[in-house]
């Protein structure tokens, strides 16, 4: 298992994209979070795309979620989080 982390910034800007969605989107958002720390914390090099430096990307339902995988220390860093579409 992985330890997974959202730091305070990450989930403050999470906040503000979900306040600002209609209720249907909200819950999209919610269960794709959801299942996505899930799959973190289960195996983060299987989920999204790699990027250089152990950088990788996930889609979700209306979000981009950016994170580092650190595999020394089991730990994946989540750095940002987007919105798209709606």
């Amino acid at each position: 298992m992985y330890e997974y982390l959202w730091p305070e910034t990450v989930l403050d800007k999470l906040a503000a994209i979900y306040i600002a969605a209609d209720v249907p989107a909200r819950d999209r958002m919610a269960a794709g979070i959801e299942h996505l720390n899930a799959r973190l914390a289960a195996d983060p090099l299987d989920v999204g795309e790699s990027r250089v430096g152990g950088h990788r990307v996930a889609f979700v339902p209306l979000l981009v979620v950016y994170y580092h995988v650190d595999e020394a220390h089991r730990r994946v860093l989540v750095t940002d989080v987007v919105c798209y579409g709606r």
